[in-house]
C-alpha cells in the first residue's frame, strides 16, 4: 500500500495553497417553510437531504403543542405526555445515574514538518490543537492527552480510565506507521472491549482513521477538494434512525442542512461506494455526504449501529476556536449548531462510569499540567490558534 502523509487541517503550505474559499451554494432558507413547498431534494445517488424530516419535526409540533394545551387544561401535562406519546422516564436524565465527573482522552500526534520547523530546537514529540480541548470542555468535561508512543500497558490503563475518546484531525499517517496511527489502532480496539463501551468521537484525519480501522484496515481514501470551505450536510435516510442527528433540535438540523455550517480542511475523502464496498455499512450508518470544489460527494458524518462511535469529516470546534481563516464558520447559529456535538457527545460520556484508579493518577493525566502555545503566527501555515505540546 502506498504510503501517504494526509492532511486534514491547513499546517503545511503546499497543501494551503490548494485551497479556496467557497461561494454559498445557496441562500439560507427557512426550512420548515422548504420542506412544505418544494419537492424533497434528492441527490442523484438516492440520498436526501432532508427529504424526510418534515414528516418527523411536523408531525412531533402538532403532537407536542396539542399535549401542552391537553396537559394545562387537565392540570397534568407531564402525565398528558406520558400517556399519549408511551414516554416514561429515562434514567440516563437521572442525575444520580450518571457520571458528573466526565474525561474525555484526545489523542495527540506528530509535529507536522512546518510546526517542526517552525519550534526548532524543540524536545517535543506530539501536540493537540487547544481548540479539541476547549471544544470539549465546553460541554462540561476535563481532558487527558493520550500521548504516542507509549507501551500497550499505557493505553490499556487508558481505555480503563476516561469516559470518552478523541480521534482529532492533523497531518500524520492514519496506518501503523505514525504513533498516531499505532495508538489510534489499539485505542479504537480497546475503548469496544470496555463494558460499557467507551464513546469515540473521531474528526478530519480521526475520521479517516475511523473509516479505515472499520474496513478492516483497507485504505478507505480518495483524493478530493475541500480544502478551506463551508458546506451544508445532505441528509441520508438513516439520519432519523442515528442519535446524534435524529435527537439533534429542529433548529440544529436546519443550521446545517441549509446553511454552510461545517468547516472542512481535508484533500482526502471516503466516497459513499467505498463506504459500502469496504463493508464499513455493515457497522456504521451513513448519516450525511457533502460535496466538494468539483462536485464530488463524500461521506462526511457517520455513526455506529450499536456503539457510541461518532465520525464527522468536518471541524465542529473550529466553528467557536479557530480564527485563521475566513472560510470558518462564525455566525450565532452556526457556533450553536458546532455546540450541539459536544454537548451531545459529552452527554454519551456520562454514561460511562470509569475513573482513574486513584485521585492522583488522574489529577496527574490530566491537561491542566500543560500550558498551550500560542501558534497562530509562528509560521504562515499554521491553521491552530494555539497548541499543547508534549515531549
Amino acid at each position: 500500500m502506498e504510503e501517504r502523509v494526509l492532511l486534514c487541517d491547513a499546517d503545511d503550505k503546499e497543501w494551503e495553497g490548494g485551497g479556496g474559499v467557497s461561494e454559498p451554494r445557496s441562500e439560507p432558507t427557512n426550512l420548515t417553510v422548504r420542506l412544505l413547498t418544494s419537492p424533497p431534494p434528492r441527490r442523484a445517488d438516492g440520498h436526501y437531504a432532508v427529504a424526510k424530516m418534515a414528516t418527523r419535526a411536523l408531525p412531533a409540533v402538532v403532537m407536542v403543542g396539542g399535549l401542552f394545551l391537553l396537559g394545562v387544561c387537565l392540570g397534568d401535562l407531564r402525565g398528558a405526555a406520558t400517556d399519549s406519546l408511551g414516554v416514561t422516564e429515562d434514567a440516563t436524565l437521572n442525575p444520580e445515574d450518571l457520571n458528573l465527573y466526565p474525561i474525555i482522552g484526545i489523542l495527540s500526534q506528530e509535529l507536522s514538518r512546518s510546526m517542526d520547523n517552525a519550534l526548532d530546537p524543540h524536545n517535543y514529540t506530539s501536540y493537540i490543537a487547544a481548540s479539541y480541548v476547549k471544544f470539549y470542555e465546553s460541554a462540561g468535561a476535563r481532558v487527558v492527552p493520550i500521548l504516542i508512543n507509549q507501551d500497550d500497558e499505557y493505553y490499556q490503563s487508558m481505555a480503563a480510565s476516561i469516559n470518552g475518546m478523541v480521534f482529532p484531525g492533523g497531518s500524520a499517517s492514519i496506518t501503523n506507521s505514525s504513533g498516531y496511527g499505532r495508538a489510534g489502532d489499539l485505542m479504537y480496539e480497546l475503548l469496544q472491549e470496555r463494558d460499557p463501551p467507551v464513546p469515540l468521537m473521531a474528526t478530519c484525519l480521526g475520521f479517516e482513521m475511523q473509516m479505515y480501522l472499520a474496513g478492516n484496515r483497507s485504505y478507505p481514501l480518495t483524493s478530493c477538494a475541500a480544502s478551506n470551505r463551508a458546506d451544508p450536510l445532505y441528509l441520508t435516510p438513516e439520519w432519523e434512525e442515528s442519535r446524534l442527528l435524529g435527537e439533534a433540535p429542529a433548529d440544529v438540523l436546519e443550521t446545517f442542512t441549509s446553511t454552510n455550517a461545517t468547516s472542512n480542511f481535508h484533500k482526502y475523502c471516503v466516497l459513499p461506494q467505498t463506504f459500502n464496498s469496504l463493508g464499513i455499512h455493515n457497522d456504521y450508518r451513513l448519516l450525511s455526504t457533502s460535496v466538494d470544489d468539483d462536485g464530488v460527494e463524500y461521506v462526511s458524518t457517520v455513526e455506529h449501529k450499536t456503539l457510541p462511535f461518532y465520525g464527522t469529516q468536518w471541524h465542529p470546534e473550529k466553528n467557536s476556536y479557530e480564527w485563521k481563516f475566513s472560510s470558518i464558520p462564525h455566525t450565532r447559529a452556526a457556533i450553536h449548531a458546532a455546540q450541539y456535538v459536544a454537548d451531545h457527545f459529552i452527554e454519551q460520556a456520562r454514561a460511562n462510569p470509569q475513573t482513574f484508579p486513584t485521585t492522583e493518577e488522574e489529577e496527574a493525566a490530566l491537561i491542566y499540567n500543560y500550558s498551550p502555545t500560542y501558534t497562530a503566527n509562528l509560521y504562515s501555515s499554521s491553521s491552530f490558534q494555539q497548541c499543547y505540546f508534549f515531549e
